[in-house]
């Protein structure tokens, strides 16, 4: 009968509904388990190339190269490139540039996993630049620091090293990466921790990785602070800065050139998230196989008011492109310029 077989389906409409609200919460607690596996994997990896840095140098890299000038160069993420795995940015920075030169923009910009929590959807600032969701002690990482494991008198067990922020989050290339610990996690868009995971994983100095509740005791957090050795606040200033952060992107044009001459020739625009340009900088790498192992060097940059005509007559792309190519080049770069707000 009708009714019988209604019924029938209602049952296994019912069962299936009920395994269904079982399973959604085991796996939310599974992605949510594997984010925290990543991201405790990420500062393990952090802390490897940390010692192998040490073993070379005999101190940990410093928190930020800042010349005497007040010019910040280059942050304590960068002085570990050379020692993780098959990462070539190192040899990709022009050390004689500060960190947020255009000349060095093109490793910046790069989002880099290991210095990320997955799952963190907004990856650039609103001037491009490559984000970090970890920060260091400020005790350890300082304006031209350089500390040694020896100085740590507690011992390596009982000193943190980096963590897990949640919020206000910075350029891996920062010169000034690092923040108080405070007594407590997940307070505040300046605090240590991940509000979604209430709290939060900290490396210390032996290499482990410890998760801490937000609500651990804050005598805790306290001894960490205060663990030796203790920087000065000359040495620990931060500019009081805080980064726009959004749904921003890169885009790279390739302009005409002599295929078989030395350089090519590339744009690369900063778009907001419905695509309007926000920025717009024109590079030249040598003319090899690969478009992104190359080295890029800078140009200019095109605003609102360049005129772009003349720019580029300035340029080695005036040389290298014919002159029908030169004013295809002229015509795509006043077409982006037109869209920048």
């Amino acid at each position: 009968m009708k009714w019988q077989r209604w019924i029938t389906i209602g049952i296994i409409l019912g069962i299936l509904l009920l395994m269904f609200g079982l399973l959604m919460p085991a796996v939310y607690r599974a992605r949510v388990d594997a984010r925290k596996m990543t991201s405790k994997n990420n500062l393990k990896q952090i802390w490897l190339a940390l010692s192998n840095y040490h073993d070379t140098h005999r101190c940990l890299p410093p928190g930020g190269v800042i010349r005497e000038d007040g010019t910040a160069m280059n942050g304590w993420f960068m002085m570990l490139m050379p020692y993780l795995d098959s990462n070539p940015f190192s040899t990709w920075i022009n050390y004689n540039k500060s960190w947020n030169s255009p000349d060095n923009l093109p490793v910046y910009e790069i989002s880099t996993y290991i210095f990320r929590i997955p799952g963190e959807e907004l990856s650039l600032t609103n001037s491009g630049y490559g984000l970090t969701n970890y920060l260091g002690n400020p005790n350890l990482f300082n304006r031209n620091s350089c500390v040694s494991l020896k100085q740590m008198k507690n011992g390596t067990t009982h000193t943190w090293m980096a963590g897990e922020v949640a919020g206000n989050y910075q350029p891996w290339g920062y010169p000034f990466n690092w923040r108080p610990l405070g007594t407590k996690l997940c307070t505040g868009p300046d605090a240590f921790g991940y509000p979604a995971w209430n709290g939060g994983h900290l490396l210390m100095a032996d290499g482990r990785v410890s998760f801490f509740s937000q609500d651990t005791s804050p005598e805790i957090f306290k001894r960490f602070s205060e663990a030796p050795p203790v920087a000065t606040e000359e040495q620990t200033a931060r500019p009081s800065k805080v980064f726009q952060i959004g749904d921003f992107h890169w885009e790279r044009v390739d302009l005409q050139a002599d295929a078989k001459g030395k350089n090519k020739y590339l744009v690369e625009i900063l778009r907001s998230s419905v695509g309007t340009p926000l920025a717009i900088y024109l590079y030249y790498a040598e003319n090899r196989t690969s478009r992104y192992a190359d080295t890029l060097h800078y140009l200019l940059q095109i605003d609102a008011t360049t005129d772009i005509a003349k720019a580029l007559e300035s340029t080695t792309l005036s040389k290298a492109a014919t002159p029908e190519q030169f004013q295809a080049n002229v015509k795509t770069l006043q077409a982006i310029q037109k869209q920048l707000q």
